[in-house]
């Protein structure tokens, strides 16, 4: 199971046992001076879950595997999309965390949520793809027929990036998320959006 958001974390409890061993993906939030939509997801998660840091950029490929096999579920924080990819390119685990969410359960937060799309390339609006300079392509997890757009109507300025994205790539089957909503993934073509609150 999938379980895609903007940041509203309460549909976990639908799915999640308390005391679930859950990996936590910190890594596209590295890049920013004040990471506390990073430490507020892993801080809420903390209250009701055990976690396990998962440091993608600076652990081996081999401890962030053995980190991969103990857990239940894995939680990628949001942040920067493409350095996200990037980083998690330069450790050769793609297709492990493809793996893990087809076996597991796989949670996606803004950034989390979007790398788990066929491709990437479409954020280039909401986030900095400079910041992923050894990035040469921005397919992604395809975990899911459809393309996550978070966050919608939480500030003026991010839906008018939005509404400019999806006018710039209009073939596109755009999902877009308030942070009240959620995607649940059966698989790539079979997934429903739910409010969480």
């Amino acid at each position: 199971m999938k379980i895609l958001l903007s940041s509203n974390k309460k549909i976990l409890n639908k799915y999640l046992k308390e005391h679930t061993k859950i990996g936590f993906i910190p890594t596209a939030s590295e890049l920013d001076d004040d990471r506390w939509y990073m430490e507020k997801d892993r801080d809420d998660l903390m209250n009701n879950y055990d976690l396990i840091i998962i440091d993608i950029t600076n652990e081996t490929k081999e401890e962030i595997l053995d980190k991969f096999n103990s857990v239940d579920a894995i939680f990628v924080a949001g942040g920067n999309a493409f350095y996200l990819l990037q980083q998690l390119r330069l450790k050769d685990v793609v297709s492990e965390l493809i793996d893990f969410a087809n076996e597991k359960i796989y949670i996606g937060s803004s950034a989390g949520s979007c790398i788990a799309c066929p491709n990437i390339d479409y954020l280039g609006n909401l986030d900095d793809k400079n910041d992923a300079p050894l990035l040469k392509d921005y397919e992604a997890l395809n975990l899911i027929n459809g393309y996550i757009l978070p966050h919608y109507k939480s500030s003026e300025e991010y839906t008018k990036l939005i509404d400019d994205t999806i006018k710039q790539y209009k073939d596109l089957n755009f999902i877009i998320l308030t942070n009240s909503d959620a995607v649940i993934v059966n698989d790539r073509d079979n997934y429903e959006i739910v409010n969480t609150d």
